[in-house]
């Protein structure tokens, strides 16, 4: 997407990181349009949507200016990929090309606001810490919370996400990293991490085993936990697996690093992609494709011996010893 712009417009990215909204409209071929924050009515993650005939960005203007340019940004992002065959094609190598194509408008602002040569240093070589969010919104930038998070999803070591929360501890926004996040709305105040930063009001929370809590009623295997307070209405949050920014030693726990609930698997039988929000199997602890196979169909098919006369693949005891004919066909 990046690319994209900088070929049609030279500068056009220093110039939207300046001034994302000055800069989108002075362009003629889309128009820029600031409506109440309740018409924003799409999947999107952000107060705004697209409207492709005529081509049009639609921002909310009753959010923070920061905000807004990160939405008009992100909505940049829909016309690049509903304008452009290559962008549009790729998103639809992807089960849910839907969800994928906001991830991408995500990180295409986060990538607009917040270049990687001026900030990765400004972090540690083990990843972001929650602090690093808070400063880098309050004094290293001038993008919304939720570029920020975006930002900081991408450096994360581990699995998992960077999520914002309102002063309840209700989702806005969530950033993840190969991960399925919490929703938004969701509410996570009665999770480890959250109740003890609503509890504390002020300054930097951890925690070594939290999770967070799905619309569905169930919850995520267990994390590792941060959270640090911008001021007194918005709380950031990072939940990971393993390697974590604040702790030298971070590994995944026992069970939870070999499958996580709405990530992509390759069937290693059949070779289809797919993802399952269903409990791994209790042997194995990998999920089952739709044709029911895990580790323990891979397993049991090296285990098995071919027949050179019949060609089916059948348990040892079928063969006398290292004989390579089955005793039906012998």
């Amino acid at each position: 997407m990046a690319a994209l712009v900088e070929r049609a417009r030279p500068g056009a990215l220093d110039r939207l990181r300046l001034d994302p909204l000055g800069e989108l409209d002075s362009w003629s071929d889309i128009a820029l349009v600031m409506v109440a924050e309740e018409s924003g009515k799409d999947r999107c993650s952000v107060a705004g949507s697209y409207e492709p005939n005529p081509p049009t960005l639609v921002v909310a203007k009753a959010a923070s200016v920061r905000r807004r340019g990160f939405t008009a940004l992100h909505e940049l992002g829909h016309h690049l990929q509903q304008t452009d065959l290559d962008l549009g094609a790729a998103t639809f190598n992807y089960s849910e090309p839907e969800l994928y194509q906001e991830e991408a408008c995500d990180a295409f602002a986060a990538h607009v606001l917040l270049p990687d040569e001026k900030l990765r240093p400004t972090i540690g070589p083990r990843g972001p810490v929650a602090q690093d969010i808070v400063t880098l919104f309050a004094e290293n930038s001038s993008a919304s919370r939720e570029a920020c998070c975006v930002w900081a999803a991408r450096h994360l070591r581990g699995a998992g996400a960077v999520v914002l929360l309102d002063n309840v501890g209700a989702v806005l926004f969530a950033a993840p990293r190969s991960f399925f996040p919490p929703a938004r709305g969701s509410d996570q105040s009665g999770t480890p991490l959250v109740e003890a930063a609503l509890n504390r009001r002020s300054g930097v929370v951890t925690r070594d085993e939290t999770y967070v809590r799905y619309r569905t009623g169930s919850h995520s295997d267990s994390l590792y936990g941060q959270a640090a307070w911008f001021d007194d209405e918005y709380l950031v949050a990072i939940v990971t697996s393993d390697n974590v920014g604040w702790r030298e030693f971070a590994p995944p726990r026992p069970d939870t690093s070999r499958f996580r609930p709405g990530t992509w698997w390759t069937c290693e039988t059949c070779e289809e992609t797919f993802t399952s929000f269903e409990p791994p199997c209790s042997t194995c602890k990998q999920p089952k494709c739709e044709s029911d196979h895990c580790g323990c169909t891979v397993a049991k098919a090296n285990k098995n011996r071919t027949c050179t006369k019949c060609f089916l693949s059948l348990h040892p005891s079928r063969f006398d010893g290292a004989s390579v004919v089955c005793r039906d066909c012998e």
